[in-house]
């Protein structure tokens, strides 16, 4: 994948921007994430190469209905860099214990695609710091079918002609006839995506697969063609079913976020009235 230029960065995260120091034997990085609101704290990991701003629009919305919104930043993305100079998901993971340190109540996890990978490996390491894991586009276990994963890679590639690209990213992330928003066209960071790939290749799927032990919600949408339903929501809730409430969404498909904005913002806030309160350790 070719570096992006810098200013193909979507828009500004929203929140309060927060930066720590992360250490651990293989070296040090730096935990950039943006914070809004006020109640039971939510995290939310972007998908593959992409922005936490990305969440913007739900991040607000979660805000305004009482709760602690914590945006995380993705690796080399606005000067956030990994602990780990070759990270798996669990190192990824580790770079998230000083935000839940901070936290004086286990927070629910939100990620969304990639981001739902690090959302899991989270609640698996750290299960005391875990109330509740949230699942968009959440694939993971089965191959990514060629054509998706070809819309995929040349999502990432700005010098593609626009048409040609736009044609991919369409393809890959959004249902046919939903518009594809200029941020959407931009924000794409390959040194990131590339990370993050090879910190999902160096993972058994099978480690992180059952999130933990908490409740989850999975939001999948119909037209997913990168995480499609049968190879994504669809073994979960047949694995999990005690654990799982699942939400399916015509007319959507991997992006999900700026194509189905109310519906995945009422599921969510519907789920956690439900969700109940976990003590810290």
């Amino acid at each position: 994948m070719p570096d992006l230029a810098p200013d193909l960065t979507a828009r500004e995260t929203i929140g309060f921007r927060v930066e720590l120091i992360g250490s651990d034997s293989a070296g040090t990085g730096k935990i950039i994430f943006h914070e809004l609101g006020d109640g039971r704290p939510v995290i939310m990991f972007a998908s593959l190469g992409r922005e936490a701003s990305d969440f913007n629009e739900l991040a607000q919305t979660l805000a305004d209905n009482g709760y602690h919104v914590l945006l995380v930043q993705p690796p080399y993305i606005d000067d956030a860099v990994p602990s780990a100079r070759e990270p798996n998901l669990f190192d990824l993971a580790k770079d998230v214990q000083p935000i839940l340190s901070r936290l004086d109540q286990p927070a629910i996890l939100l990620g969304h695609a990639f981001g739902n990978r690090l959302a899991r490996a989270v609640a698996t390491q750290y299960p005391d710091h875990t109330a509740g894991v949230i699942l968009l586009a959440a694939g993971g276990k089965r191959p990514i079918a060629r054509k998706a994963s070809t819309a995929l890679i040349e999502s990432f590639n700005p010098a593609l002609p626009d048409d040609i690209r736009s044609e991919a990213v369409s393809y890959g992330f959004f249902a046919e006839g939903n518009a594809i928003p200029n941020h959407w066209m931009r924000g794409w960071h390959s040194k990131t995506a590339m990370i993050q790939g090879d910190a999902t290749r160096a993972t058994a799927s099978e480690d992180w697969w059952a999130g933990g032990d908490t409740p989850m919600l999975v939001i999948s949408g119909a037209q997913d063609t990168i995480a499609p339903p049968q190879d994504t929501i669809d073994l979960l809730e047949a694995e999990f079913p005690d654990r799982i409430t699942a939400v399916r969404l015509d007319g959507a498909g991997h992006a999900l976020l700026p194509e189905k904005p109310d519906e995945i913002a009422a599921a969510i806030l519907t789920w956690l009235e439900t969700l109940p309160e976990k003590d810290a350790s």
